[in-house]
């Protein structure tokens, strides 16, 4: 009963405000009382911009109402770029201590020079002006009780560093590797050496890959001899945790052992394009163009709802009523039944019937 309320309340907010709720539609009224208001986020003063091994590191002050996180959770940025909202997903990369004390919580955005939204940043904020953040989501997390190995490469260690730097103590033996390209793509360079200090069952590996090579598994298991009885977690680009997951299988490591949090697509793209039927609220339309279902949606003109456009956020989750796609993240095919999928990584191996309520902008 309740999801059928939950529909019709949808129904009648889209048809009478063009909103997935009332909340949505009242935006403007309560933003003429509460200037910084947004619904479903919380505003975030800018205290403090660096520039950072490609990144720029954003130092945030945040209310008491924003809740607390678990490390190694990312959030949406909500950011307006030339007066236009834009919303991106990143992970957290301080720690909760500081929260706690401070109120005040860290984000590296990746900058992409040629990116609408990352290649805008430095241009739109400074110090005093305010962001809007998502309330922090996501699995990936470490666990104290048992030995681990944590395996980063680039941007992928900002949840790591979260991770490490929320301990308070260090009671079992951890391996923290971080793969990064040239000193001066070295992230959190400054607090490196106070962690080892800090933690002696800490064994931090910096690989330099423009020094040492690319770090690949049979580096890691033939030199640094991880616990194989303890936790995995992998993070950084796509390929990269794929090489090391299917590794650390093959070394007799359990994949509930193993978590993995990647960025970017698999470059795969079927060979003939196959037909996607999307309706919104009362509107059918037949997708053309190349690519994920997102990127063929736009490539139709249609302007959807979506965040971090690699799977993280789940802004574009859609019902399938019927059809396969492919998941660009891992390679692996849908049911050809109904289900949820996410647009930014799904791709139609089949004939796709898909309909949403709320993800036109």
């Amino acid at each position: 009963m309740s999801s059928i309320y939950r529909r019709f309340y949808t129904e009648v907010c889209q048809t009478l405000f063009r909103q997935p709720n009332i909340v949505d539609a009242a935006e403007p009224l309560i933003q003429r009382v509460f200037p910084w208001f947004r619904a479903d986020f919380y505003a975030a003063r800018v205290l403090q911009i660096k520039p950072q091994a490609g990144c720029l590191r954003l130092k945030l002050q945040v209310s008491r109402f924003f809740p607390l996180f678990t490390p190694g959770q990312h959030l949406q940025l909500r950011v307006s770029i030339q007066g236009v909202p834009m919303e991106r997903t990143f992970s957290i990369c301080s720690s909760v201590q500081q929260l706690h004390a401070q109120r005040e919580i860290e984000l590296a955005v990746k900058i992409q020079p040629q990116g609408r939204f990352t290649g805008a940043l430095s241009g739109e904020l400074t110090p005093g002006s305010y962001v809007h953040l998502g309330a922090p989501t996501g699995d990936f997390a470490l666990s104290q009780d048992h030995a681990a190995c944590l395996i980063a490469a680039g941007s992928g260690v900002t949840p790591l560093f979260s991770m490490l730097n929320s301990l308070s103590r260090l009671t079992v033996p951890l391996l923290f590797v971080y793969s990064y390209r040239g000193a001066a793509q070295l992230l959190f360079a400054e607090h490196w050496a106070e962690l080892q200090a800090k933690f002696p069952l800490l064994q931090l590996v910096l690989w330099d890959s423009a020094v040492n090579g690319r770090l690949t598994p049979e580096r890691l298991f033939a030199k640094l001899q991880p616990e194989l009885r303890g936790k995995f977690l992998l993070c950084g680009p796509t390929e990269f945790t794929q090489d090391f997951r299917a590794a650390c299988l093959a070394q007799g490591v359990s994949p509930n052992q193993i978590s993995t949090e990647s960025f970017g697509l698999l470059q795969r793209t079927a060979a003939t394009s196959q037909p996607v039927r999307l309706t919104l609220g009362r509107q059918q339309h037949d997708l053309g163009g190349q690519g994920s279902i997102l990127q063929r949606a736009e490539q139709s003109g249609l302007v959807l709802r979506y965040g971090c456009r690699r799977g993280v956020c789940m802004q574009c989750l859609c019902d399938k009523s019927s059809g396969v796609v492919r998941n660009l993240l891992t390679g692996e095919l849908s049911d050809a039944g109904a289900g949820r999928i996410q647009l930014c990584i799904s791709e139609a191996v089949s004939p796709v019937e898909l309909s949403s309520e709320g993800l036109v902008v």
